[in-house]
This record gives C-alpha cells, sequence and structure tokens, in this order.
C-alpha cells in the first residue's frame, strides 16, 4: 500500500469510527459503541470489497436479529438463555454456510438475545442492536465513498486506480 493511500484509509477508519459513534450517542442509541466498530469492520481498501462488505453486513444483521427473535418468541417460555443461544446460532451457522457475506448473523442473534433484559424487552433489543450495526455500516461506506471522489481531486490515486491495465482482445490489434 502506498503512503498516500495508506494514510487515507487510516483517517477514514479513524474519522468514521468517530462519527458513528458520534451519530449514536446523538440520536440516543444504547450501545453506540456497536456502530462505531461497524463502521470500521465494513472498511476495506477497495471501494467495491467495502460495498460487497456493507451488504453483507447489512443483510446478516437483519437475519441475525430476525433469528434472535423468532427463537426467543418460540422457545422462551421452555427453554434458558443457552439453549435459545445454541438454537439460534445453528440456525445462523446453516444460513452463513450457505451465504458466507451473511456470518455477521453468527454473533447478532446471541447479542441481541444477551442484551435483552428487563427493562429492555427482546424487539427493542432487536432493534437497538441492528440499527446500531446498520448505522455504523452505513457511516463507513460513505466514508469510503467520501474518500474516494475526494482524491482525484487532489490528483492521489487510489487502489482501484493502481490496478493493471486490461487486455485487449486478438481482434483489437
Amino acid at each position: 500500500m502506498q503512503t498516500v493511500p495508506w494514510l487515507i484509509f487510516v483517517a477514514r477508519c479513524a474519522i468514521s469510527a468517530t462519527a458513528a459513534y458520534l451519530i449514536a450517542d446523538f440520536i440516543a442509541l444504547p450501545y453506540p459503541v456497536w456502530a462505531s466498530m461497524s463502521a470500521v469492520i465494513v472498511s476495506q481498501e477497495r471501494l467495491n470489497d467495502t460495498t460487497s462488505s456493507l451488504q453483507g453486513r447489512i443483510a446478516g444483521t437483519i437475519v441475525g436479529v430476525c433469528v434472535a427473535l423468532a427463537v426467543n418468541l418460540a422457545t422462551s417460555a421452555v427453554a434458558g438463555m443457552a439453549w435459545q443461544i445454541m438454537l439460534a446460532v445453528g440456525i445462523c451457522a446453516a444460513i452463513a454456510g450457505r451465504y458466507p457475506s451473511f456470518r455477521v448473523c453468527l454473533w447478532t442473534a446471541p447479542i441481541v438475545l444477551l442484551t435483552e433484559n428487563a427493562s429492555m424487552p427482546i424487539a427493542w433489543a432487536g432493534f437497538y442492536r441492528g440499527s446500531e450495526v446498520i448505522l455504523g455500516s452505513i457511516v463507513g461506506g460513505a466514508f469510503h465513498l467520501l474518500a474516494e471522489r475526494l482524491m482525484p481531486v487532489f490528483g492521489w490515486k487510489g487502489p482501484e486506480d493502481r490496478r493493471r491495465p486490461r487486455a485487449t482482445r486478438i481482434n483489437d490489434e
């Protein structure tokens, strides 16, 4: 990684993590740390990779929240937390095995289950955890897009510009 793109990556990650935290805190989400972490987790070196990571993180988060809610609704009267976690993670593992980009559901489901308490019913825990993660992911993706758009203004080349040129077809010669 060249110096300028590396410094931009460092700045982008630091700023997006901070911005996601501040936004989540401003709108009073209970655990803004999830927004901050998600902003960094989706950040990749190339915009296409960040976009792919962002899509998988949002979809996987929604899957994880839905699985946690469904498992809790179906089993809370007959199964303790350990059984609910086992069932939710098992379902999510089956989904992530088929759709690897959704693997965030593997830890989203237990996080939702474990953050439910008497003052925060499971539906609210799911809503808040999903909101925190999706907010952070969008902020991380937005800062990457902004950085990609600003780099040419300053004459800097990003990772997308350093790829090898496409091979020409034989018939074009």
